[in-house]
């Protein structure tokens, strides 16, 4: 069996990189951000991502609602570690939505756990929205 490989970023650097790509509309950084297979948990179910094309989907979806609703931006806050050990993080946050201006607008809260591949790269393996 293979080393548990050590993570080539923080869990804080690692969510800012994945706001930037929320933020930038960067739908193929978010495709590669997600582990495949994956889990969407959520109160009506759990869904499984196992191909990139799903993620690029929701997220060009996401996109356009979130311009709709005048946000233009998305940054972490409150990261929470509930678990951490060799090569999976679990946590949760709080994504605050950003007018175009920068300025708050709403929030989500979002539960994850987060695994490391062996080259040291981390990525969202189950995601869970806090708010439904």
């Amino acid at each position: 069996m293979e080393p548990i490989a050590k993570a080539t970023e923080t869990i804080e650097k690692f969510f800012a990189r994945y706001t930037q790509y929320l933020s930038d509309g960067n739908i193929d950084g978010l495709a590669d951000i997600y582990n495949y297979p994956a889990l969407a948990v959520t109160a009506r179910g759990c869904l499984a991502i196992t191909e990139p094309q799903q993620t690029r989907d929701f997220f060009t979806q996401g996109q356009e609602y979130y311009r709709s609703r005048q946000i233009h931006g998305v940054r972490a806050r409150d990261i929470v570690t509930d678990v951490e050990s060799p090569g999976i993080w679990v946590g949760h946050l709080i994504l605050e939505n950003l007018d175009q201006a920068g300025k708050p607008v709403g929030q989500e809260r979002n539960a994850y756990q987060v695994v490391t591949l062996q080259d040291g790269t981390r990525r969202i393996a189950v995601s869970t929205p806090l708010d439904a």
